[in-house]
């Protein structure tokens, strides 16, 4: 027995906009009651090899007075003055998440994104992957536009052909929350300026790779006081402003010099994870009073020395390799002149993944042991291509290792 049919249009509707729009068309051979339905749905979203012809039949079809979402993936390459009629007749739709993802694998074709899309009023979400973005009018204002992403995994990207054109945009998005943005090739920019007063999460995957030329001056500078959450993973360099509201950090540098740079502009946070190797010299990077939980890639685990005297309040301590670690040699670990305040009242936890038993890491766990009043619980995971016999020595050489808390639980693995 059909139980759907008898359901309120409204209801059906929503439940059709669910799957992809292909999926949803072939509902019309249910019954007459059925057949027009899919042409209501407020939803394009299609990912097909050859779309030209399903999305013009389906805009030509569409009978919803808005087009709540498009979301385009395309396989091969297409025509770029069909592309831009599409965007144009979303746009005129009232569309307010949009999202093109253009053929990875084709020759790299600039398109000309419709000019009423610099200026569309409704759109809240727009996604560009793999487009070569080029001709930005002067003008540009999205006053709904809450979510850009410039992004994806792997090696899906945005290319712009110049300095001006991410900052152009950006300054017509008055309310803009989240930017996510991805850059594999430097193509004709110099820096990779953000500078967004309203922004609250921000991810900047800066890939750009090779050695930097003397009068280069490939970077990336932000500027976004009000940020909640940053992400950095960085290959250039990279400037930022004091960002009082942050409370997540995730940042992965290459260079030495960037990790003073930053670390001076992160200490509002409060979850912070650090890939970065220090200077050879020591330097002030201010005092992280709202950090609770610390994550150090284990390349650099020497960041324990410098931080942990700046972290009154940190209650838990990670020390793990961090994806794609840029893999700097560990640097010899010094136990510090006094124990910092957070071992003495606050430090609960502490892991350790990926465990080699090196003299340093090995100092750093005892000395942790022997010097944090309050922690509960050290776990430590071994390397895994860690033989028995060494991992029974690792365990021997810790576990008797004298606690300062009677209440610390050790565990390996």
């Amino acid at each position: 027995m059909d139980r759907i049919s008898p359901l309120p249009d409204d209801l059906i509707l929503k439940i059709l906009s669910f799957p992809p729009t292909k999926v949803a068309i072939t509902t019309s051979l249910l019954s007459k009651r059925w057949r027009d339905v899919w042409k209501h749905v407020p939803k394009l979203e299609y990912f097909a090899p050859r779309a030209s012809t399903f999305i013009q039949n389906f805009l030509i079809l569409h009978k919803a007075p808005v087009l709540k979402t498009m979301h385009v993936e395309l396989a091969q390459n297409h025509r770029p003055t069909d592309i831009e009629i599409w965007l144009r007749v979303a746009v005129e739709r009232g569309v307010r998440k949009l999202r093109f993802h253009n053929n990875p694998f084709g020759p790299k074709e600039a398109i000309r994104l419709p000019g009423s899309l610099y200026t569309c009023q409704t759109l809240v979400s727009l996604t560009l992957l793999y487009t070569f973005i080029v001709d930005v009018p002067l003008t540009i204002c999205f006053p709904s536009l809450k979510t850009l992403r410039l992004r994806a995994p792997a090696m899906v990207r945005v290319e712009f052909s110049n300095d001006e054109i991410v900052p152009r945009i950006l300054s017509g998005c008055p309310v803009l929350e989240g930017l996510a943005i991805t850059r594999v090739n430097n193509g004709n920019m110099k820096t990779f300026t953000i500078m967004v007063p309203s922004l609250l999460r921000l991810t900047v995957l800066d890939l750009k790779s090779g050695s930097q030329v003397p009068g280069d001056d490939i970077g990336l500078m932000i500027a976004a006081p009000s940020l909640t959450s940053l992400t950095v993973f960085s290959q250039v360099s990279c400037s930022l402003v004091n960002m009082p509201c942050l409370v997540k950090a995730y940042i992965k540098l290459s260079s030495p010099g960037d990790s003073k740079k930053l670390l001076q502009f992160l200490t509002s946070a409060e979850h912070l994870s650090l890939c970065a190797i220090p200077s050879t010299f020591s330097y002030p990077i201010g005092v992280f009073y709202h950090l609770v939980s610390l994550v150090l890639c284990t390349c650099c685990s020497v960041w324990f020395c410098l931080i942990l005297r700046q972290t009154p309040k940190l209650r838990v301590l990670r020390f793990r390799p961090i994806e794609r670690c840029f893999d700097y040699v560990q640097i010899q670990w010094e136990q510090t002149s006094s124990v910092p305040q957070c071992l003495i009242s606050s430090l609960k936890t502490v892991e350790w993944i990926d465990y080699q038993g090196r003299e340093s890491e090995k100092k750093t766990v005892m000395y942790l042991l022997k010097n944090s009043g309050q922690l509960k619980k050290m776990a430590i995971k071994a390397l895994p291509s860690t033989n028995l016999g060494d991992r029974y020595k690792m365990l021997q050489e810790l576990s008797s290792t004298q606690r300062s808390s009677k209440q610390c639980q050790f565990f390996f693995t």
